[in-house]
């Protein structure tokens, strides 16, 4: 599959976009998850904090690069005023706004969580309801962005809401590996097990309603069809084995790495593992990225 330069950049700006989503997901989640080990919040909250602004940073310049695509008039077409404005009252512009609004909204409270841990420690437990609120709000913001431009725009409620959940539950499995990696290199090896453990015991679920959320959505794109004979369903098959390699990989850890670990008093396979399951999670993300943007279903 041959791109263009601004298909590439295109595809490259959505691509750390949806990266920028996951880490500040799994941030945010590994942040409560691990909410008493202090020794890791600092580098959980510097974490989210740089991903969103990845994030917000990418969806503007996927959003300019989208207007320079559409004039072809090389950097300069960019931001073009005309152009532009067409664009801003189009679905992409909608989806922009709606991204913008979730990606802020996710600093402020992240911010706040800092500043009143910081100074006013008295007042933390006081403002916890209202930090999972803007937190809530903030990730079905930027979730439900993706519903309203690409191959969901024409589908029913009931399709926009299982991507949605999707999007969330994929982001914060993905964004959660790095927090993950952490704690094997900052945690004691019990407390280590014991958060591995609970993340585990989360990720059957979730593993579960993936699954469930997948079929569904392409099923609903596809019927089914041409899976073999057109280049979205050879995508979609593709996709589909390294979301079955990162399952087992996954599986790998909960069955054997994570309780291994208390008696090897070694993290160095399980490090090793969590690494090759962010690769993989990139590659994920790199075809789901090809999937909504240059290639459409074939019913």
């Amino acid at each position: 599959m041959e791109f263009t330069a601004w298909e590439f950049w295109i595809l490259i700006t959505r691509w750390i976009m949806y990266l920028g989503m996951a880490a500040a997901v799994g941030g945010a989640a590994s942040l409560h998850l691990m909410r008493i080990h202090e020794e890791l919040k600092k580098p959980l909250v510097r974490y989210t904090l740089l991903f969103l602004l990845v994030g917000i940073t990418a969806a503007l310049a996927h959003f300019f690069v989208r207007v320079g695509a559409s004039l072809e008039e090389g950097v300069t077409g960019m931001f073009e005023p005309d152009m532009v404005s067409m664009m801003w009252e189009s679905a992409v512009g909608d989806a922009l706004m709606t991204r913008i609004l979730g990606f802020s909204l996710f600093i402020v409270t992240i911010l706040i969580h800092v500043f009143v841990r910081r100074y006013r420690p008295a007042e933390g437990a006081k403002l916890n309801v209202l930090e999972v609120l803007m937190a809530c709000i903030a990730i079905g913001l930027i979730a439900f962005s993706f519903t309203e431009a690409g191959h969901a725009v024409e589908q029913p409620f009931l399709f926009q809401l299982v991507l949605s959940v999707h999007i969330l539950l994929t982001a914060w499995w993905m964004g959660s590996l790095y927090p993950l990696w952490l704690i094997c290199h900052r945690l004691q090896y019990n407390d280590a097990h014991q958060v591995l453990e609970r993340f585990g015991q989360l990720a059957v679920f979730v593993v579960a309603v993936l699954f469930s959320g997948g079929l569904f959505l392409s099923y609903e794109l596809t019927g089914w069809n041409n899976l073999f004979t057109d280049t979205y369903g050879n995508l979609l098959l593709t996709k589909l084995a390294f979301v079955g390699a990162i399952v087992m990989l996954a599986a790998f850890h909960k069955l054997y790495l994570v309780p291994q670990l208390l008696h090897s008093r070694d993290a160095a396979g399980l490090k090793k593992s969590i690494f090759l399951e962010k690769i993989i999670g990139a590659g994920i993300f790199g075809i789901t990225t090809v999937m909504t943007t240059l290639v459409g279903p074939v019913h």
